[in-house]
Formats: C-alpha cells, sequence, structure tokens
C-alpha cells in the first residue's frame, strides 16, 4: 500500500518514508502490546460441550487511535471497538479465522514478532489445524486445546481448568481404555 494512503488518518511526515518500515514499527506494536489468544467457551450444543475462539486483539488508549487505524488498513483486516466497560481504551480484533489466516498470519509470517513468537507459533497452528477441520474429532479438539493453554503463561488465567475441559467429554486416552476391543 502507499503510504500516501495513510494521509487521512496521520500527517505523513510522522511515519516511516518507506513502507516496510512502517511495517516493522507495526511488528513492534503487535509484539509490544498485541495478544494472541485461544478463548475456549462452554457451549451446550458444542460436539464436545467447549469451542475454542482464536482472537486476536491489541489495545490502546483512545488518544493513540491512529496506531490501530494504521493496523487496521495495512492488514486490511479487523476493527476497532470500544473496550467493554473502559470507554478511555480500544481494541482492535481480528476474530475471523480466515481473516487470522489470510491475513495476520501471512503478515506475521514475513515480520517475525521476537517476544511473542512462541505464543504466535501456538496461535498460528491452533487457527491454521482449525481451518482444516482438526477440531471437530476428539483428538484433534483436545491437541488443540491443550496447546492452547501451553498460550500464555501457560493457562494460568483461565477460567477453566485443563481437566475440567478434556474430563466431560471423555479424553481418547480414557475411551481406548475402556474400549470394548481391549
Amino acid at each position: 500500500m502507499p503510504l500516501w494512503e495513510y494521509k487521512d488518518i496521520i500527517d505523513l511526515s510522522r511515519i516511516p518514508r518507506r513502507g516496510k518500515y512502517l511495517r516493522y514499527y507495526l511488528l513492534g506494536f503487535i509484539d509490544a502490546e498485541g495478544c494472541f489468544s485461544v478463548s475456549i467457551k462452554k457451549l451446550k450444543t458444542a460436539k464436545f460441550g467447549y469451542v475454542l475462539d482464536p482472537v486476536f486483539t491489541l489495545t490502546q488508549h483512545k488518544k493513540n487511535r491512529v496506531v490501530l487505524e494504521l493496523l487496521k488498513r495495512t492488514l486490511n483486516a479487523g476493527r476497532i471497538i470500544e473496550k467493554s466497560g473502559q470507554k478511555d481504551l480500544l481494541v482492535f480484533v481480528i476474530d475471523n479465522r480466515r481473516l487470522l489466516r489470510e491475513k495476520l498470519i501471512n503478515f506475521l509470517d514475513k515480520y517475525k514478532p521476537i517476544v511473542k513468537w512462541e505464543d504466535y507459533q501456538k496461535f498460528k497452528e491452533i487457527v491454521l489445524a482449525m481451518e482444516q477441520g482438526e477440531h471437530r474429532t476428539r483428538e484433534g479438539f483436545e491437541r488443540l486445546v491443550k496447546l492452547a493453554y501451553e498460550m500464555n503463561m501457560q493457562g494460568k488465567q483461565r477460567r477453566y481448568k485443563l481437566k475440567e475441559i478434556l474430563s466431560p467429554m471423555g479424553s481418547s486416552e480414557t475411551v481406548r481404555r475402556a474400549s470394548p476391543e481391549q
């Protein structure tokens, strides 16, 4: 995208003269402020009682909206919303799996994060596996849930314990041990 296309959101003298430098600047924001997360939500109608919901977010004070606008326009994806209960904060969100794959993952495969590299790799693996339908099998769902629990401080901030998610659906190990063929 030519830099002049940003002139409606920022004085062009305030951004790098070359597009790749702007993209590296945005990568720095992603690496410092971005969050790769895979929520695990309880849903009675879901095949295994829970659903996986990958989402990328980046939060900024409303006075810094321009950086969110630059990111949105550069990726050609996402939306900017007010953070629930905090009217002074804005959140850039990409929660559509196709856009995560086509826009965010493609961007981050080219401009690689440093600090959040491990979480990004797990996030990417989950998104790509879900795009292939892996989450629709018991074994695939279990693998992706376990991978999600390895992200963001090993799942310490999660509402549900890993056992709680895997137990109700009967882990594949339990099912194999209980199988009449054995």
